[in-house]
């Protein structure tokens, strides 16, 4: 009898368990889905009361400020290892300047004429390309005419319309954004030049720079402060690092597959590649399809090869570059991450896209931090680690 009940209280006992560790995953569900509507909720009152506006006033005048900052930060690690090396900070700072801007200067030099050469080759061949892509999708629709429905005529008709509207704005819309950017970037270079030299004097003392932000916060704060600035250094830091290697290594590559298949404008779409892989999981194929539909309107081998770069591309980036570059990633969830590539897609384009990871992983690293601290809500680890020794008992 005693076995019975014993056996009994040990049924309830990992049955009210088991409902814990189901009730605190819903709770963190529900967290998420908070977080997220708060943030919705938080931007759209920004967009409506206009306070966008400002920032973007108030980012634009501290710009400088923030070239500065973020070039000290990417590199104060070399800066860094040189010094260990008995080298100067002063010397080892200008050395990593000069090699710097001798690289800039030689990527303009060799870049930029190319892919202004290969836009305005683009633009001047899309005209042809949505005749081809017409005929294309006709052919498509003829192979197929035996299986499709009545309203196939209708759907033909509005991919053509699609087709002709999305070329138009191309051959209008492009030169002008490219003026637009061009004017952009000489009104810019002044503001990246002073950027340059506010990042100059701080790596010159770049330990000083966090100090001297931590004073201006209260003293109770200041603890808590550094050591979320130590966390979120470490977790950015790998993660752009990483994401800017393999960015150019998707360039380099989808550059030759392309090159070697004989698609037009390959150095711009593998360029366009390179950009949109920094965003996670629908990166790839923002970048890829246009490259893979206009390879096709070359003729199917030239788009099979493409297709075949792109694949070998992310074959390699997902196998190799990702696990040896960013083996210390933000370590995010993909539906949080998905989650925040539709929040900020929603509200910042294409350039939230990119960013919407690296905010999220700070987000979590300054929530994962207070909650070590002083154990705001208990994580599903804490929960099956008591779990375990309640039933152990």
């Amino acid at each position: 009898m005693l076995r019975k009940n014993n056996k009994k209280d040990t049924l309830d006992i990992e049955k009210v368990n088991e409902g814990v560790v189901l009730l605190n995953k819903m709770l963190k569900i529900m967290f998420v889905a908070l977080i997220v509507a708060a943030v919705m909720l938080v931007t759209y009152i920004f967009k409506e009361w206009k306070i966008f506006k400002f920032i973007g006033v108030l980012l634009n005048t501290l710009s400088p400020l923030f070239i500065g900052i973020i070039i000290a930060w990417l590199f104060n690690p070399i800066v860094t290892f040189l010094t260990k090396h008995k080298m100067n900070r002063v010397v080892a700072t200008i050395i990593v300047y000069t090699v710097f801007i001798a690289l800039l200067i030689v990527l303009c030099v060799f870049s930029v004429p190319t892919l202004t050469k290969q836009i305005n080759d683009f633009i001047g061949m899309v005209p042809s390309l949505t005749t081809k892509l017409s005929s294309f999708i006709d052919k498509i629709f003829e192979i197929f005419e035996p299986v499709l429905d009545s309203n196939a005529a209708d759907i033909k008709a509005s991919l053509f319309s699609t087709i002709v509207d999305v070329g138009k704005q191309i051959t209008v819309g492009l030169p002008s954004k490219v003026i637009t950017i061009a004017t952009s970037f000489v009104s810019g270079l002044g503001t990246f030049v002073i950027g340059l030299f506010i990042g100059l004097y701080m790596l010159f003392d770049f330990d000083n720079v966090s100090k001297v932000f931590l004073s201006i916060l209260p003293v109770k704060a200041r603890e808590d402060a550094g050591n979320l600035m130590n966390i979120a250094n470490k977790t950015l830091f790998n993660y752009i690092q990483g994401i800017l290697i393999t960015m150019t290594l998707i360039f380099i590559e989808n550059s030759i597959g392309f090159s070697i298949a004989g698609l037009k404008a390959s150095i711009l779409f593998a360029f366009f590649c390179g950009i949109t892989n920094a965003i996670p999981y629908v990166g790839p194929w923002i970048g890829g399809i246009p490259a893979a539909i206009v390879g096709f309107t070359q003729g199917v081998p030239t788009g099979i090869f493409v297709i075949i770069s792109i694949l070998v591309s992310q074959m390699l980036d997902n196998v190799i570059f990702t696990p040896l570059i960013q083996s210390k990633g933000l370590k995010l969830h993909p539906v949080t991450v998905i989650i925040a590539l539709l929040v900020f897609g929603k509200f910042f384009g294409i350039i939230g896209m990119i960013i919407a990871a690296p905010c999220v992983a700070i987000i979590k690293t300054i929530f994962m931090y207070f909650n070590d601290k002083y154990e705001l809500i208990k994580l599903n680890e804490e929960i099956e680690e008591e779990v375990e020794k309640k039933t152990s008992e």
